[in-house]
């Protein structure tokens, strides 16, 4: 992702509607999100060096549904990408997407953070 290129954020709206409105809840999901995050991009990572296409699909489609939840499309999208990538054994060009997209991922952290925190201020 170039620096004059936005950074997609999360749709709140997209993720309250997910959980009925419930603010409480969605403070929670988000926290769960930021414990399991580096978990999944480790497993995608690891599974990229090792060529383990399975561990590669599995941890790529948890953290596109994740991600969908939040609303984050674009980033759905290219975990899509990886998910096939695992799927069809070919994971050629999961390393330079998994380059451009992480920081962009890193980079939104702190708004699950805010989500955190507003419920626990």
């Amino acid at each position: 992702m170039s620096s004059g290129e936005s950074v997609r954020t999360l749709d709140r709206a997209v993720a309250l509607i997910h959980v009925d409105g419930d603010v409480q809840l969605l403070s929670e999901l988000a926290a769960l999100f930021l414990q399991d995050y580096p978990r999944l991009i480790g497993q995608i990572r690891t599974s990229i060096r090792e060529r383990d296409c399975e561990v590669l699909e599995r941890a790529a489609h948890t953290l596109k549904g994740r991600l969908a939840f939040f609303g984050i499309t674009k980033f759905q999208q290219q975990c899509f990408e990886l998910e096939r990538m695992g799927r069809e054994k070919d994971p050629g060009g999961a390393l330079q997407l998994l380059v451009e997209i992480e920081p962009a991922l890193e980079a939104m952290l702190p708004e699950f953070e805010t989500l955190v925190h507003e419920q626990s201020g």
